[in-house]
This record gives structure tokens, sequence and C-alpha cells, in this order.
């Protein structure tokens, strides 16, 4: 066995733990009560990133692209569209590893103020980690927990 696949198993190992004690989590929102950061933003760049992809079966790429299309319309739907290069910046951020047959993951989106000079602030955050089954989870499923988490809370500051 090599050191590479060794560390992969410890590392979805020790996220199947995680996610077996976390099962009755909901999403989380930081900072608590910071929503207010939303108010009257209502255009935004918005990114899908993947940062673990272990044992996965589907393209990482290819499921990075297909979600950011998925994401982006969902925005859109909830009323808030993608504007490319806004200084106002969601990030989807993924998280998947196969282990045991089942799918763990984790799907975050994280508001981010960029600064073209100087640091970006991250000024507010939800999420949830989960499990699949490996035929359910795909693109359409982690897009529409982002747009969720992100529409639940934006829609609070910004009613329609």
């Amino acid at each position: 066995m090599t050191k590479s696949f060794a560390r992969n198993c410890t590392l979805a190992g020790c996220l199947f733990l995680f996610l077996i004690l976390s099962m009755s989590s909901r999403a989380q929102v930081f900072p608590r009560g910071n929503g207010i950061s939303l108010s009257g933003i209502d255009r935004f760049d918005a990114y899908v990133g993947i940062s673990n992809w272990t044992g996965m079966s589907q393209d990482r790429q290819e499921f990075r692209l297909n979600t950011q299309r998925l994401f982006e319309a969902g925005l859109a739907a909830a009323g808030s569209p993608r504007r490319v290069a806004a200084k106002d910046y969601l990030i989807c951020r993924v998280q998947a590893a196969m282990v045991g047959g089942v799918v763990a993951y984790s799907a975050e989106i994280e508001y981010w103020l960029r600064n073209s000079v100087g640091p970006h602030y991250l000024l507010w955050e939800s999420g949830e980690i989960a499990t699949a089954e490996p035929a359910q989870f795909n693109e359409q499923l982690v897009a529409t927990e982002c747009v969720k988490y992100f529409a639940d809370e934006w829609l609070k500051w910004n009613p329609q």
C-alpha cells in the first residue's frame, strides 16, 4: 500500500467518523447574526470550488463546471444574478469522499468582500456536512444546497 493511498484512506475514514458524529447537525451560520452583511447587496460574482475529491467516480472538473452552471442559475432564480468581477463574492465550497459505499460531503457557501488591494474579508458563511447514496450525489444536489443556504439568509435582509 502506498503512502498516498494510506493517507487518503485515513482522511476518508476521519471524514466519515466526523460525519457520523455530526449527523444530527444543521446548517451553521458564521458569524452568528452577520446575515445583515448581505443587506442591500443584489449582485455577486460566484464560484464553485472543490477542495477534496477522494474516491469519487465523477470527473472533478466536469462536476465543478456543471455545478457552477446550476449554482449561477439558482442565484438568478433567487433574485441575485451573477455579475462577473463584482467585489461581493459567493463561493460554494465542496468536499466529497466515497467511504464504504456512501458519499460523505460538505457544501458550504461563503460571502467574501474582495478588495483590489489588501486583504479580502469573509463576512458570512453557512453550510452542512451530509451523506448521500452515490446515485443521489450529483451537481444538482450540491448547487441546490449552496443556493438554499444563501437564499434563506439573503432573503431575510433583501425582501423581494
